[in-house]
């Protein structure tokens, strides 16, 4: 006799995974988004502030005999640097929320294991991650510059670094779902 698989008993944890990745995601997301609006704002005010307004007249100026425009770039630059990190935190939360949400709109109608999941939700974090952090990086590069042309090279030379790697981590992650999904198709032809 063939054993029966209970159908509702498989599905019932399954569905209160969802339902909790979906409630931890919004909460996370109500609390993130807000934060993340406020910081990016005054990180660009303070940019704009800082390239428009304070380093042009602060141009021939010297302080005790070191040029000021150096010092209010390092200042800025310093300002921005704790502006940028407490954003990355909160887009790091959000974009976990998010592709929580994701994954569970995507996946419930197909019953996808929280693995899959974990593999959705790690190519969506790569992918913004990289996004995220070019831009911060465009709103540093020219205090970087201005500091010493050599430093920006630097940062430049490690973010691409650093991208290429999270975008070759998203495409593992999305292949272990191509391998599972061609697998099962296989299966079924034969």
């Amino acid at each position: 006799m063939a054993e029966k698989k209970p159908p509702e008993k498989a599905k019932v944890p399954l569905k209160e995974y969802y339902e909790k990745v979906r409630t931890e995601s919004r909460e996370a997301l109500l609390r993130t988004v807000p934060s993340i609006v406020l910081y990016v704002v005054a990180a660009v005010l303070v940019w704009l502030f800082g390239r428009l307004v304070f380093l042009p007249i602060a141009e021939g100026i010297e302080w005790y005999g070191y040029p000021l425009p150096q010092i209010l770039n390092f200042i800025i630059l310093a300002t921005l640097a704790v502006l940028v990190l407490r954003v990355l935190v909160d887009v790091r939360r959000a974009v976990g929320a998010a592709a929580g949400i994701a994954a569970c709109e995507i996946g419930a109608p197909y019953d996808v294991s929280p693995e899959e999941v974990g593999h959705y939700k790690t190519a969506f974090r790569g992918i913004v991650y990289v996004i995220v952090v070019s831009l911060a990086f465009m709103l540093f590069a020219d205090y970087l510059a201005d500091i010493h042309p050599g430093l920006s090279a630097v940062v430049l030379i490690v973010v691409v670094v650093w991208a290429i790697y999270q975008i070759w981590s998203s495409v593992r992650a999305i292949s272990e779902e191509i391998k599972r999904y061609s697998s099962e198709w296989a299966k079924k032809i034969r």
